[in-house]
């Protein structure tokens, strides 16, 4: 409730004047007037006082709605400098994982310096959304509020896909339950940077230009063996059997395009133990 008092010289008895503050018949405050004389306020007082409270209120919703209007314009142009920074920085970080691959062991201070770049680039939408947080600091969202998806907030991500739509999705989506994205093109790209990173879960899509699913699969697993590996397909059909032999070196979860994203909520934030291959019989969970 918003309570405004005029203000007046101090007395022993103050006698008061308050009426509520009504916008479109709801109460959002009082206004109080106080004065040192007794029998200070008489009915044009008060009607005075009534027609300026309807001020008042009209003024106050006019600065929310303006206050509303900047922070919403300010997560937007956030959410805008994101979505176009996200597919850059990923090259920066693919391009850089390669490079710093052929060097560790070799060339120590070359080693270091590439480190030092995806340090760097890993720190740019940090920086992007910490100035969106100064310039409106967000409210939380309804399923922020409920609890609903904690266990995503701060996790790293690994998405190796060559549909670039994929991608961006995976940052559009995922980046709203404050999940750390990072992409890959291809099965080497994603290998080096499982090799060379660390991450909570890696999704997989089991046609990468240069790699089978069965292989990304397992090779994924062996760089990240403490990662959820996910895989993802179009095709209801698998003549290779990707799927069987992946199941049975442990799979547990495999997406099917075009999925919904509570499916890809399930995949990601279930409690159940990293499979093994003993875990075969297990179904797949879509």
């Amino acid at each position: 409730m918003i309570r405004t008092t005029l203000p007046v010289p101090p007395a022993l008895a103050v006698p008061c004047l308050t009426v509520p503050l009504v916008y479109q018949e709801r109460v959002i405050g009082t206004f109080n007037v106080e004065s040192p004389r007794v029998n200070a306020f008489g009915e044009d007082d008060l009607q005075f006082t009534e027609i300026f409270s309807r001020e008042v209120a009209n003024a106050l919703h006019t600065l929310q709605l303006l206050t509303a209007e900047k922070q919403s314009t300010a997560t937007q142009s956030i959410e805008a400098i994101s979505r176009e920074v996200a597919m850059p920085v990923d090259d920066i970080l693919g391009a850089t994982t390669t490079v710093l691959d052929k060097y560790i062991g070799h060339e120590p201070e070359i080693a270091a310096k590439l480190r030092q770049i995806l340090a760097a680039a890993r720190s740019i939408k940090q920086c992007i959304q910490r100035v969106g947080e100064g310039l409106a600091p967000p409210k939380p969202s309804a399923s922020e509020r409920d609890g609903a998806h904690p266990r995503l907030r701060g996790m790293r991500l690994l998405v190796a896909d060559n549909d670039e739509r994929v991608r961006r999705s995976a940052h559009n989506i995922l980046g709203r339950w404050g999940c750390v994205v990072e992409t890959a093109r291809d099965g080497q790209e994603a290998l080096t940077m499982a090799r060379l990173s660390t991450y909570d879960a890696i999704l997989a899509d089991i046609r990468l230009p240069d790699l089978c699913g069965y292989d990304a699969f397992r090779r994924l697993r062996e760089a990240q063996p403490q990662a959820r590996v996910i895989l993802m397909t179009a095709y209801g059909y698998d003549p290779s059997h990707t799927l069987v032999k992946a199941r049975q070196d442990g799979l547990r979860f495999v997406l099917f395009k075009p999925f919904r994203v509570d499916q890809l909520l399930d995949a990601l934030e279930n409690q159940e133990s990293p499979p093994t291959a003993s875990s075969a019989s297990q179904t797949i969970r879509a």
